[in-house]
């Protein structure tokens, strides 16, 4: 018996070993991601944008992102891109894309984050990027719905609205009021209406998320989109950096992609980044 009992010891000690470690590690990475916050605060707020992009960029680097950080990364790229000293033009160095590939990233983990739509916006203002193909408006309905919350925050929503119908209709069972029993069924099948698009709203969002195949174009000017994966094709579209582009498939060093007006074409690797 004490051969086991020091057996399972020794397990637990083993365990706490391992772990621990590893806490300690998360501990310290998620303490010094505060302190390069901190830091790409104060030099943003001090127009240091170089700064703050290298603060910003450590963070994600410690794998602390969250939205906020994409957020102000984005700002302070797009801000460095105007203000950058010595610069023959704005966003010489490829910032505007960075600015809107953060942008995207930022609103991906937060949707209901309207500043970053609204300065995705003002961003893409600046690039020569085509206008989507116009959808229904149940489609543009949806989508706007969709747009409110994250996946995780529907699901919360329905849960909540399944919750509340089963409590209306277990009133609705055991009350002898006919007026308040009338009551309770018809807002348990406003509920129950509710819970069904909410979960429905919240498998779409989780989907969208799973399969978000969009990729900004990087570059420090324009970058051209070949007929073909060969640099000898045709030519068919010169995208300025930051125009958002949806993939398809890759071949090699080429991936071919689609824009928002449904034209298709091959761009290199190295001029995209996915969302």
């Amino acid at each position: 018996m004490r051969r086991v009992y020091n057996y399972i010891i020794g397990i637990v000690v083993g365990i706490l070993a391992v772990a621990m470690p590893t806490n300690i590690q998360a501990a310290d990475a998620t303490t010094t991601a505060k302190v390069h916050w901190e830091e790409g605060i104060a030099a943003y707020e001090n127009r240091n944008y170089k700064e703050a992009v290298e603060a910003f960029e450590s963070i994600i680097a410690l794998d602390e992102a969250s939205a906020e950080v994409y957020y102000n990364l984005a700002n302070a790229y797009f801000k460095l891109g105007q203000h950058k000293e010595n610069a023959a033009r704005p966003f010489s160095a490829g910032e505007l894309g960075k600015a809107v590939l953060n942008y995207h990233r930022a609103i991906k983990l937060n949707p209901a984050m309207a500043d970053a739509r609204y300065n995705l916006e003002l961003a893409v203002d600046h690039t020569n990027d085509t206008e989507n193909i116009p959808q229904s408006f149940i489609a543009t309905l949806w989508q706007g719905l969709r747009s409110m919350m994250t996946s995780n925050g529907w699901t919360i929503t329905s849960i909540v609205m399944l919750a509340m119908a089963l409590i209306l209709v277990m009133f609705y069972l055991l009350s002898a009021n006919i007026l308040l029993r009338k009551v309770g069924f018809f807002v348990a099948i406003v509920l129950i209406v509710s819970f069904i698009v909410t979960s429905a709203l919240a498998m779409s969002s989780r989907r969208a998320l799973l399969n978000d195949d969009r990729a900004v174009v990087i570059c420090n000017d324009t970058t051209p989109v070949h007929a073909s994966p060969d640099s000898a094709s045709k030519i068919i579209r010169q995208p300025s950096q930051g125009v958002t582009v949806r993939i398809s498939r890759v071949h090699g060093d080429w991936t071919e992609i689609s824009f928002a007006d449904g034209e298709m074409g091959w761009i290199r690797n190295s001029n995209i980044e996915a969302v």
